[in-house]
């Protein structure tokens, strides 16, 4: 089978309806937090994680978005790793713009956006469009009457809010151990801590243990005015890749997961 490396950059995800009477009851939304592609030298994977049990779904398909024609078509369960990940080996994409379709209970589609790129063609980052003129634009130098160069505050807070702002793109879950116990790891640029979940009892799927405000700097090395927001994505990502039957609880030092 010929391989094709180019890079895969995802362009949207829509949820749509199969008819006007298609019940929204149980349906759960897709977002970008669902889905991350994974480049090496050698291979190259496309992973979603489902927002409802796999075994709900019928098929997946690709589509050229350009002629509207089927490429391939699959059972969800052929690329079902666990309970919501698909895992997709997609070398024998060709280079062009596509729709991926999942089809849950003939009811709703997922749709995903995507171009496969060229090999070596770049990719453009998220966050980073730069016009010409911009580029041409060199800061202006401030320096004191000794020479020693004054630091463009207005700059600096600048950049670092282009680099939230990216962070926040790229930012994601990985997990370690299994659903007795293990970690779930934050991962945002250079930032990465980990934190411990464990299985529950009664009513309780699993809870991860959470710093307080108080341990919460020290712990993430993260500004604690970041962490109503970070835990908020780490609760509704793990809700959509590993919960979507839960509802969840943000408690002092605690993320409890409870069955609806």
């Amino acid at each position: 089978m010929e391989s094709w490396f180019g890079k895969i950059e995802i362009n949207g995800i829509e949820n749509i309806p199969l008819s006007a009477s298609s019940p929204k009851l149980g349906f759960i939304e897709m977002t970008d937090r669902n889905i991350n592609v994974v480049h090496y030298p050698d291979c190259q994977q496309l992973l979603i994680w489902l927002t409802q049990p796999g075994s709900e779904y019928s098929t997946i398909q690709l589509k050229n978005k350009k002629t509207g024609k089927l490429v391939d078509e699959w059972p969800v369960t052929d690329k079902l790793s666990g309970s919501t990940q698909l895992v997709w080996d997609t070398l024998s994409i060709k280079p062009g713009s596509y729709w991926i379709n999942i089809n849950w209970k003939d009811q709703w589609i997922h749709r995903i956006s995507i171009i496969k790129h060229k090999e070596g063609e770049a990719i453009p980052e998220k966050g980073q469009a730069i016009t010409e003129k911009e580029k041409a634009a060199e800061p202006i130098i401030y320096k004191d009457g000794f020479g020693k160069i004054i630091p463009d505050e207005d700059l600096l807070l600048r950049k670092k809010a282009a680099k939230e702002i990216i962070g926040k793109f790229t930012r994601h879950i990985e997990y370690e151990g299994n659903f007795r116990a293990g970690s779930i790891i934050y991962i945002e640029d250079e930032i990465r801590f980990e934190l411990y979940h464990e299985m529950g009892g009664g009513n309780c799927m699993f809870y991860i243990d959470i710093p307080t405000e108080k341990q919460w700097t020290a712990a993430t090395n993260t500004a604690l005015s970041r962490r109503k927001d970070i835990l908020e994505f780490i609760a509704q990502t793990v809700q959509a890749q590993q919960a979507s039957n839960c509802n969840y609880e943000i408690k002092e030092n605690t993320i409890t997961y409870y069955y609806k």
